[in-house]
């Protein structure tokens, strides 16, 4: 990842740090507010334990890491520090038994408005990676002086979490074994001279989850190999609950002599998706190489 624009930049609006710690005592409000900020935060290491037995079933730690953007740098303490002025609220609780559902209200700093993004120059991350360290403190400096003005901006939403009492700790109910399996494929016309893998090739997806898809394409020939890629999704009928959100493959695709390239794409199941949904294939087609002008 060399740059956090267009859609990429979404999560990042949503990042959150500072996490609460989840013991024995904790409340399914604590273990909700962990949830949503590990998850705005794509914070692997803090959702992963945070995660139901039977969720666990249903889908692979590798996949579901694999799923998380992983900020770097000076962009994750950029982020960090936004984060440390998110507040997340309880709205509703209820319990049942072994069971409980959490509605929390999250007042988050947005990080797409005008001022933030001028000031930590577009999200561009190879960019911030390159700053002088008085730079970066200045940044860190504004970004508290805009806090303590009270003119950071911010944005606000509810979100509805889950949760499962097991063995006295409260996680958090996923339903993935009742999500939808999203299955990734690739066809190439067989005279392109490309070894092309995808992964993951299949993946467990809940309502408002993501996942990030890499598409490997080796060239096995002498001469340049450029091709226009194009992607499906079938059922077409349902193809509009599973959102695109980031693809290089837009653009046409040169992959040089004994060369590899390596592309990825994100896709979010939409939380609109309807139940009777449970399964959608996301095929990537390599058509003949476009000809070359003379």
């Amino acid at each position: 990842m060399t740059s956090l624009r267009g859609a990429s930049t979404v999560a990042l609006v949503l990042a959150v740090a500072m996490l609460v710690g989840c013991g024995r005592g904790a409340s399914p409000e604590d273990v909700a507010r962990e949830w949503g900020r590990g998850l705005y935060a794509t914070d692997a290491d803090a959702l992963w334990p945070l995660v139901s037995a039977a969720d666990r079933k249903a889908k692979a730690e590798a996949t579901f890491r694999r799923q998380q953007r992983s900020l770097q740098g000076f962009t994750r303490d950029a982020v960090q520090q936004l984060a440390r002025y998110i507040t997340a609220r309880p709205v509703k609780t209820s319990i049942a038994g072994e069971r409980a559902t959490v509605t929390l209200r999250f007042r988050l700093p947005d990080a797409n408005a005008p001022d933030i993004r001028t000031l930590v120059h577009d999200w561009d991350e190879q960019r911030l990676e390159t700053l002088p360290a008085e730079e970066r403190r200045r940044i860190v400096a504004r970004l508290k002086e805009l806090h303590r003005a009270g003119r950071l901006p911010t944005i606000e939403g509810d979100e509805t979490i889950e949760l499962v009492r097991e063995a006295g700790r409260w996680k958090v109910l996923l339903n993935w074994a009742r999500g939808v399996r999203v299955t990734f494929a690739v066809v190439r016309d067989p005279g392109l001279p490309l070894d092309v893998t995808v992964s993951p090739s299949a993946v467990m997806l809940a309502p408002g989850e993501r996942v990030r898809v890499s598409i490997r394409a080796t060239n096995t020939g002498a001469r340049d190999v450029t091709t226009r890629v194009s992607h499906r999704i079938a059922p077409e009928a349902d193809a509009n609950h599973l959102a695109l959100l980031e693809c290089p493959l837009l653009l046409p695709a040169r992959v040089g002599p004994r060369a590899t390239r390596e592309y990825e794409s994100e896709y979010m199941l939409l939380a609109d998706v309807p139940p009777a949904v449970k399964e959608l294939t996301v095929t990537y087609r390599f058509p003949a190489a476009e000809a070359r002008r003379p």
